[in-house]
Formats: C-alpha cells, sequence, structure tokens
C-alpha cells in the first residue's frame, strides 16, 4: 500500500500553483517530486489555514524550501525563540507543530557551510539536536549526516536525467542522433559561474580535444549550446565533472553530478573539492584508479590540482585507442558497484523518510 505524505502549503496559486512555505519559491512541487519518485508515496496538499478543521489525527508535513543559505544561522536559535523559522510558521501550523501533529521538512539544496559567515555542520548539528524546540524539524541535505534531524537523501532527484523543469520547455536538447561515439563528455553549460570552468573550456581548446569529447557552452559555436545528459552519457567513455565546489575547504558533499555517473554506470574524471573522491570511497563508493591516476584528488593547492585533472584528461583523450577501449572496459565492474550502492542507498532512504513523516 503507498503512503499518502499530507503536506500544507501556505499558498496554492489558481495560476502558479504551489507556492513555497516562509521563502516563496516556485520549486516546492517538483522538489517533492523528486524526494518521492516514481508514485514511491502519494503526495498531497492541503492548505494551512485549514488545519484546525481537517484530520485532527493525521500527521501533517510542511516543508520548507532553501535554494539559497544567505540567512540560514538566523533561522534557528540556541534556546526559545520568538524570531527563529518555527515563530514564522502559521498560528495553526505552528500549534500542531508543538503536538507533535507537524514535521517542519527543511529541504536545502546548497551545500551546508558555504559562506565564511556561516557556521560549521558541526556546530550547526548540535545546536538543533540540543534545542527541544527543533524535535520535528527534519532536514534533507547534500551532506550525509549522522543525526536524528537529518536524513540524506537524493533530493536532486528531478536533476539525474535532465536539467530539471526550470529550463522551460522551449529548449530543445541535442540527443546526438547523428555523432558517433566519442572519449568523453563535459557539461559546462554555467562555465561563467566559476574560474576554473573557464579554464578547462580553454583547456579543450588550446589542446585541440574539442572534438574528441561532447562538451556543452552557452552561445559558443565551437561547443554543443544544449545537450541531452542521458544521450550524451550513453554516447560517452568517460564523464568530466566540472563541479560547484572547486575552492571549497569545508565539509564535503556530492551532488547529482556524481549521481548522473552512478545511476549510468559512468567512470569520471572530477574537478572538485580538494579529496571528494577520499570522501566518496568513504561512503563506499569506489573511484577508477589506477586506470586513471587520481593523485590529483590529494593536491590540496587547487591550481596544482586542475593542471593534474587537465593532463589525466589529455591522456585519456590521446591513448591509444584499442588501449582507451580496454581500459574502459576495466572500470565496468567499478561502475556496476557503484550503481547497485547508490540504488540501494536510495531503496533504504525513501521508506525511512516515509515512515518518519507519517507515524
Amino acid at each position: 500500500m503507498t503512503e499518502t505524505i499530507k503536506v500544507l502549503i501556505d499558498n496554492i496559486d489558481p495560476d502558479k500553483g504551489v507556492l513555497g512555505n516562509i521563502i516563496k519559491t516556485d520549486h516546492t512541487h517538483y522538489a517533492l517530486q523528486s524526494i518521492f519518485p516514481n508514485k514511491t508515496a502519494n503526495v498531497e496538499y492541503h492548505a494551512s489555514g485549514s488545519l484546525h478543521y481537517i484530520g485532527k489525527l493525521d500527521k501533517y508535513v510542511y516543508p520548507i524550501i532553501m535554494h539559497n543559505l544567505t540567512y540560514i544561522n538566523f533561522m534557528f536559535a540556541v534556546g526559545d525563540s520568538d524570531y527563529d523559522v518555527i515563530a514564522l510558521l502559521p498560528k495553526e501550523v505552528k500549534k500542531a507543530y508543538f503536538k507533535n501533529k507537524v514535521t517542519v521538512l527543511i529541504v536545502i539544496f546548497e551545500p551546508l557551510g558555504g559562506t565564511h559567515t556561516s557556521i560549521d555542520i558541526k556546530t550547526f548539528v548540535k545546536m538543533i539536536e540540543n534545542n527541544p524546540r527543533y524535535n520535528n524539524l527534519l532536514f534533507l541535505t547534500l551532506h550525509y549526516i549522522d543525526s536524528p534531524n537529518f536524513l540524506f537523501i537524493n533530493i536532486l532527484q528531478d536533476l539525474m536525467q535532465d536539467w530539471g523543469p526550470l529550463d522551460g520547455e522551449s529548449i530543445r536538447y541535442d540527443r546526438l542522433e547523428n555523432y558517433d561515439n566519442r572519449r568523453f563528455c563535459c557539461f559546462l553549460m554555467n562555465h561563467a559561474e566559476t574560474e576554473e570552468r573557464d579554464w578547462l573550456l580553454k583547456f579543450f581548446i588550446s589542446n585541440d580535444l574539442i572534438n574528441k569529447g561532447f562538451i556543452s557552452a552557452t552561445n559558443d559555436k565551437l561547443f554543443f549550446n544544449h545537450l541531452d545528459i542521458v544521450d550524451t552519457l550513453n554516447k560517452s567513455a568517460i564523464n568530466i565533472i566540472p563541479e560547484g565546489n572547486f575552492e571549497r575547504k569545508l565539509d564535503h558533499f556530492m551532488s547529482e553530478k556524481v549521481y548522473r555517473c552512478f545511476i549510468n554506470k559512468k567512470p569520471f574524471v572530477y574537478l572538485g573539492q580538494h579529496q571528494s573522491l577520499k570522501y566518496m570511497r568513504s561512503l563506499g563508493y569506489k573511484t577508477f584508479s589506477p586506470i586513471i591516476n587520481e593523485d590529483y584528488d590529494e593536491m590540496e593547492n587547487d591550481k596544482l590540482r586542475f593542471i593534474e585533472v587537465c593532463r589525466q584528461i589529455k591522456i585519456l583523450a590521446n591513448k591509444p585507442i584499442e588501449e582507451f577501449k580496454n581500459d574502459m572496459r576495466k572500470l565496468e565492474e567499478i561502475c556496476e558497484h557503484n550503481y547497485k550502492l547508490f540504488v540501494s542507498t536510495q531503496n533504504a532512504a525513501i521508506p525511512k523518510l516515509i515512515s518518519r513523516l507519517t507515524e
């Protein structure tokens, strides 16, 4: 029997549909679809203002979707507070929350501790755990955190196989039907956001690697403009991941860029934070040494790490074709392991989350 998640929403617009609670994002519906994919639970929306007369014995969920962490330090307190996130709840929701009838589900799409003004994760988790006011708070984050108030689940499911709902339906993605397979792919549509991604584009150009891979970059005739993710991965032997955490010095996390490789059984080279591969291995995943020299992961200096990542890309792109194919075959067992671990982790996490929200 499929469980029903009864979700309280402050504003359901007749045209825009479900709007965000507290933070007025229009991504709430898609976020919940991502958290409960493939009919794992029925999501049922209720106006939060009607809580005083609907299903008094039922358990409800009040979601808050966060894409920006600028104000997160001000949303929580060490003790009772008239200014924290609980104080912002609608009157009936707050009353039901303290009667254990409402779980406030906070979904955070950005890595915690991401700014120099934010507190570190351990301090933040301790503050939440030690305040009885937050007993019915449940956080879903990009981090694996051992705490009753935090649960790991893939909150980026809607970005796994495509670019998500926010791009609009008018964009046409190249499915590469007219192209032969290539050695690698690299999704760089957001290359302007970080310096190292621009460096990576220049590296592809200066080393004459453009025609050896499928590379996406906005409005640049040298590259593809919009690539379909699944078709591109299927036509590529290896994925080059330009993560957005390259200079990050705080707690590690994984994003949809890595999970796509797991679910599509694809090896990857990771342009990201120092010791990210070590972090993945600590969670049980396998990486691709010695076929790919992953010494770059231990290089704390960002520029040296970037240079070594590019050197490994160049080696892979220029290997004799039969040697390259043989190396990729050797990585298939690792990719199968990562796929199975990812799926089993998700399959275990979703029932646990549903139980937490409905019992």
